[in-house]
C-alpha cells in the first residue's frame, strides 16, 4: 500500500518539476548528483523523499528483472536505521561524484545490497 501512495504522489507531483524530462516520467534518476545534493541543501526532507522514492521503485523493477531471468535479486528491504544508512550511502556517492546521474548511486548502493536466491516452496 505504501508503494502505491509514493506511485500516486509522485505522478501527482511531475507537473511541478521544472523540467520537462521528468514530468514526461524519465524520473530523477537522470537528474545530476549536483541537482540532487543542491535540492538536498534547501530541503533534505523532499529531496530524499522524491528521490528515495524514485529509488526504491527502480530497485524494484531490478529486482523483477533479475528474479525473472536469474532466480536472484538483491535484499532492498531494510529497518530503518537501514534505510538511513542506504541513504547515507547514497548522498555519499553523490557528494563524491556530483557529474555522475543520481541513477549513478542508486546502481551502486543496489550491487552492494545482498543478493538473494528466490525462494521455490
Amino acid at each position: 500500500m505504501k508503494v502505491w501512495i509514493a506511485f500516486l504522489a509522485m505522478i501527482a507531483l511531475a507537473p511541478t518539476f521544472p523540467d520537462p524530462a521528468i514530468a514526461q516520467g524519465y524520473g530523477v534518476g537522470i537528474r545530476s548528483c549536483a541537482e540532487f545534493a543542491k535540492l538536498y541543501t534547501s530541503d533534505p526532507s523532499t529531496a530524499e523523499d522524491i528521490y528515495f522514492t524514485w529509488a526504491q521503485g527502480f530497485m524494484s523493477g531490478l529486482n523483477l528483472a533479475s528474479a525473472a531471468n536469474t532466480g536472484m535479486y538483491r535484499s532492498i528491504e531494510g529497518t530503518p536505521a537501514g534505510m538511513v544508512a542506504q541513504k547515507l550511502r547514497v548522498r555519499s556517492y553523490c557528494d563524491a561524484h556530483p557529474l555522475a546521474q543520481y541513477l549513478s548511486a542508486i546502481m551502486e548502493l543496489y550491487n552492494s545490497l545482498p543478493a538473494k536466491k528466490i525462494n521455490s516452496n
